[in-house]
Formats: C-alpha cells, structure tokens, sequence
C-alpha cells in the first residue's frame, strides 16, 4: 500500500484542523506541518503530524520527505503581511516538489469581486477577503498544480476571537456603549438601521459536513480547479443580525437605502463599511443559481445550513464574553524623578518595551486615567514617556504649580536627558500640542514626528471668531479666578453647568426618537457620562487657582511665527464632534507647517484618545514606526484638505 503525505500549513485552520484529523486516522497517509521557523528555503524543517487520544496534535522532528499534497488556508489571527509570507512559503515549497499539488481553502464571497465588474470602482473588501484574492491570484500565477475551494462560512472560523464577524460583535458592543454614554437611551428610542438588502442571506454551515465535502472531492480525484461549496437553504441576515443585537440589548433594522439612515447610523456604516459590504456580497453569492453543469474548471457543491438556533447559541459564547477592564495605567509603568536646581523634582512615568520612544504630553491639569486603555496597547510595543508638570505626581487632581511653557519644555528636556532618549515622537492632547511645539523649537534633534490629539491652539486674535463656545466662555471665568481667588466656589459651579450641561433634564424617549441629524451631530458632542469626574479634574478646589493661572499663560504665548520653522512630520487628529477644542483653528495651523496633515474623526470628540484608544494606538504606531508617515486607510477616518485659508497663512 503506498503511503500519500501530505503538508498541512496552518493546523490551528479550524477546517484544516478537522481535515487533518480525518486523514490522520487514515492508514494511507502520513502528515507533516511546517516548523516554526519564517523560511521556506532549502534548509527548512518540516514536523510529523500526530494525534493524541483526546484528540490534539502532537509534533516531531523529521527529515526532509517528498510530499505529496499541500493543503494551505490564512489564519485569522494573522496580518496581511504574515499571511503573504505564509503563502509564499507554501508555494516555494511546493515548487520544489514538482509533481505536488496545493489546496488552497477560500471564502464563498470571494467568486463575486472576481467575476461581477462593479460600478464607481473598486468594492470595500473586508482583510479576510482581501487575504484570500491575494492567496488566489498567488497561487493561480505560480506555476504550481492547484485547487481553490471556495467554502461557506462555518462557526468555528465565524466566531473565533480573531474573525471579523467577532470583531463586529465587538464593535457593535462597543459603539452602543459609546453612543450611549454621551446620549443616554438612544437605542431604547432608535434601532441601528444598517444599508442592506431586506431579503439578504448568508450560508453558514457545520464544519464536519465541509470538511466531508472536501474529502469527497479530494479522495475522488474530481477535476477542477474550482470547487465551490455552499449552503442548500442558507440563513436570513435579518434573523441573525436580529439575534447579535438583541444579545447586546439593541434592535437592528435593515433599510434598503442610506436617505434611511440618520447620523449615528452612517456613523456605524463607515466604520463597518468593508464588513458590511462583505454581508451584501454574502448575498450575491447565495441567491445566486449555480449552474446545472460543471463548466470552466467550476464544480459545485451543496451542503446542510445550520439551524437559526445553532447560530445563536454560537454568537452568544461570543457576545457574552465580558471585555476586559483596562489595568490601573501606573500598573505598567515606574515612578521615576529628575532633581531641579532649586531643590524640587520632576515626577515622570516610564515603561514599555521596544527601541522607539513614545513621550505623551497631556492636558493641563488633566488626568492619565484617559489614556489606560491606550497604554495597555502600545507598552507591549513601545517604549512610553509620562510628563508632568513640576509639583504633580500620578495621584495630583488638577495643577499644583503654573509654570511658563519654556519651563515646562526644559523640565521634559531634563527627563528625556536623563533617560538617554535621543529621538521620540511626541503624542499630545488638547494644550499638550503647545507645549511640543516650544519644546521643538529649542530642542529640534530630539524629536523626529508629532501627533496632536484634539488640539487646542486658542490665543490666535485673528481667529477668535472660530473658538468654540467653551474656550470664550472659560477664558473671562479663570481669569476672574486668577485675579478673584476667593470667588473660585461660585466660578466653578457655573463652570460645571457649562461643561457637563448640568441641570439639563434627560431627553425623553419622543425627544430621542424625534433627533434631527443636526440635533444628533451636537449631543453626541457632550461629554461622556463616564468622564464627568475626570474633566472636572482641573477645576478641583484645592488647585483651581493654579490652573486658571496656567491657562491664561497658556493662551497667552506666542508661538504662530515658528510654525513654518517645523521641519518634522506633525500629524493633527481631531473629531467633527468636538465642541471643547476648536478644530476650525486647528486646521488653520495645521496649514501653517510644511508637513504637517489633518486627520479628521468622524464622530470623534475631544476625547479621542478615551473613546477611539485601538484607533488612536494604531495611528501612533504607525507614524512612530514609518518615520512621520501615515499609511491608515479607514473610511471614517479621512485626511482632510487644507483651506484656502491655512494655505495663505503658511505662504504669509
């Protein structure tokens, strides 16, 4: 009897996991999986495949053995760039081998895009599917023998933690919470109405009745290449989008057009686009009639759906998994100080790992409770800077000593001296920009890109038209305060009103229903429920007096005529929701340096980093690790044009 082996590339693949174990209880067959290594080349190891009784995998070392068949498939942990290196490593080993032939496991949703033209360009692809057209173009070029199966889509994979379909169960928790934490009992008022057909479908099926497929073709030498699988009878996306929201405590409603959908609907659209877009596909693919007969290398397969009840019991494990807390942000980081000459210290926070160093500067007064969810993402991958200004520590509500901004920029310089930090990138919110730009400004080499988060350059006289109505409202109330101490109980209290609207009843749920765009637009510009005691940080009785005193400095200094002195990438981040910081100037400066961008947040507010802290983690990391260049691509984040106006002051 002759012995077929066979490589299996990515064992954890839920489907090439249960394939393997079907052939490892084959006696014809003998199976091998890569090392662990990232080659390919002629020295690369292969490990024997064997199985335990409790039905694990078990490996060993082996020597190099021709095979036969290589069956190979993305992982959805992995990122576009592993997951081309993974099929380049699978295709240069099986072009060694001559006579093997590679199976390649796909997506349903990919025979769509590269069948149909589509109108107005190129569809959005979601990464699963622009994993597997990369794959399939790949492998169609290389020259090898080949299979594409084109399969449905089955739990295991659909709600494994990495999948889009978890993710998007993880946004849709995540937005709900969002929404409501600035407007409390909008989805009690308001379904989620999202742009897809009423009648749409999606094929889900058992992974065992895939893989028995697969097998049958496999094991019957069908020719091909192209083998699609799907479901006889698949599922309603009504039903199972229903079943998703409804284990988060919202409804959905499918409309078929967006003149539908009101501002926080479009607001979910955009930054679901690529994934909702793969649901519409979804439908193509299973209303469609397969023909009758096999033709061009086509064959088709029909397998069970699984039950409606099978769906939810398997998006309930997943929606129901508790999200996980964010650690105390001192928890990652040490304490550590920098000695003044007039006998008082710096206090600082330092942590994180990686060569590249990330400094962040926050607001005045603020506290870095903000940040927690931020700095449990980047530590693992960046070397992180605390900066506080002289007097605090991590535990000081509000501002303990009000400083001039060279002060403040030669204290960071002390730090960043003695922690022997070369070159960083700056990462600073709110009044942090200003105190990056007078730091820049005397110490240019130390720092190679900048990031402003919601940034607030308030004190431009020819701009004051364009403040937000807090900023002209805060600036006579501290300065009362700076020249009235005594009067600070009374400020503060109308300072509350202003800030956090309170006083003001909830909106009832005919209120809510009734919401126009514009009424949406602004409410969602309101202070988050959760952070009304962190805002209040810098109005804290004890430090108020200090902090007014800081602001009016702050607003006070100049530092327009260095802008187009800045020679490093400066990244502006800002949301179209944010009524403490205005993004109107912001721009407006943003224009008046060299190379610097706007990137602008759709619904994004002044607490970017608290509300948006994966997205904000993810663009930092980029401009940290590309030297200043930004290459995020997201259809809710978009890089905006320069006025005419922001032109002119860079040319004055």
């Amino acid at each position: 009897m002759s012995v077929k082996n066979i490589l299996v590339t990515e064992p954890a693949n839920p489907v090439l996991h249960r394939l393997a174990m079907r052939f490892l209880h084959k006696p014809d067959f003998c199976l091998a999986c890569f090392d662990d290594g990232e080659g390919g080349d002629e020295g690369h190891l292969l490990q024997m495949l064997f199985t335990t009784e409790q039905g694990h995998f078990r490996f060993r070392d082996c020597n190099e053995i021709p095979v036969d068949e290589i069956w190979h498939s993305p992982n959805s942990a992995d990122s576009m760039e592993e997951c081309r290196k993974k099929t380049e490593r699978a295709l240069l080993f099986a072009k060694r081998q001559k006579a093997t032939v590679l199976h390649y496991m796909s997506d349903s949703t990919v025979a769509v895009p590269r069948t149909e033209p589509f109108p107005n360009g190129a569809p959005q692809y979601s990464n699963e599917e622009q994993k597997h057209l990369l794959n399939e173009t790949a492998v169609e070029q290389s020259g090898c023998k080949f299979r594409i199966y084109r399969l449905p889509m089955n739990p295991e994979i659909a709600f494994h933690p990495a999948s889009e379909w978890a993710q998007f169960i993880q946004h849709l928790s995540c937005f709900k919470v969002e929404i409501e934490d600035r407007l409390p009992g909008y989805f009690t008022a308001h379904p989620l109405r999202l742009c897809l057909p009423e009648g749409g479908t999606i094929g889900i099926a058992r992974i065992d009745d895939i893989v028995q497929t697969i097998e049958q073709i496999f094991r019957n030498s069908m020719d091909g290449p192209y083998f699609h699988i799907r479901t006889q009878q698949p599922l309603f996306l009504k039903e199972c989008l229903g079943v998703l929201a409804e284990s988060l405590g919202m409804r959905l409603q499918l409309v078929p057009v967006r003149e539908q959908q009101n501002y926080v609907d479009r607001l979910f659209d955009l930054r679901m686009k690529k994934f909702l877009r793969h649901l519409a596909r979804s439908t193509q693919v299973t209303t469609g009639v397969a023909p009758e007969n096999s033709s061009a290398g086509q064959v088709w397969f029909n397998v069970p759906p699984i039950s409606l009840q099978q769906f939810i019991a398997a998006c309930h494990s997943t929606a129901q998994s508790p999200p996980r807390e964010p650690a105390d942000w001192k928890s990652r980081l040490e304490q550590k100080q920098v000695s003044l000459s007039d006998g008082g210290v710096v206090n600082y926070y330092i942590g994180g790992e990686g060569q590249e160093a990330l400094v962040l500067l926050n607001a005045y007064g603020q506290s870095f409770r903000y940040w927690e969810r931020f700095i449990q993402v980047v530590s693992p991958r960046l070397r992180i800077i605390l900066w506080m200004p002289r007097g605090n520590d991590g535990d000081t509500i509000g501002l303990k000593v009000a400083s001039p901004q060279a002060v403040h920029a030669d204290d960071l310089e002390k730090v960043l001296r003695q922690e022997e930090i070369e070159s960083c990138t700056v990462l600073a919110w709110c009044s942090g920009p200003k105190l990056a730009l007078e730091y820049y400004q005397c110490y240019p080499d130390r720092i190679s890109s900048m990031v402003f988060v919601a940034a607030s350059f308030k004190g431009l006289g020819q701009h004051k038209a364009l403040e937000t109505d807090y900023e002209k409202n805060l600036e006579p109330l501290l300065e009362a305060i700076g020249k009235y101490p005594e009067t600070a109980n009374v400020v503060l209290e109308y300072l509350k009103g202003i800030l956090l609207a309170q006083g003001k009843q909830p909106r009832s749920m005919d209120e809510l229903a009734a919401m126009s765009d514009l009424d949406l637009q602004q409410a969602l510009s309101a202070v988050n429920v959760s952070l009304q005691e962190l805002v209040l940080h810098p109005f804290h009785e004890a430090n108020v007096v200090a902090y007014a005193r800081q602001m009016c400095e702050f607003w006070k200094h100049d530092f327009a005529a260095a802008l187009d002195k800045v020679r490093v990438p400066v990244l502006f981040v800002g949301g179209d929701c944010d009524r403490i910081a205005s993004q109107a100037i912001a721009k407006i400066v943003a224009g008046m340096m060299p190379k610097a961008k706007y990137l602008e947040i759709k619904g994004g507010t002044h607490y970017i980093h608290y509300d948006q802290w994966n997205l904000l983690a993810e663009i930092a990391g980029q401009i940290v690790n590309s030297g200043g260049r930004l290459e995020f691509s997201t259809p809710w984040a978009t890089v905006s044009q320069l006025n005419d106006e922001s032109a002119a002051a860079r040319q004055s």
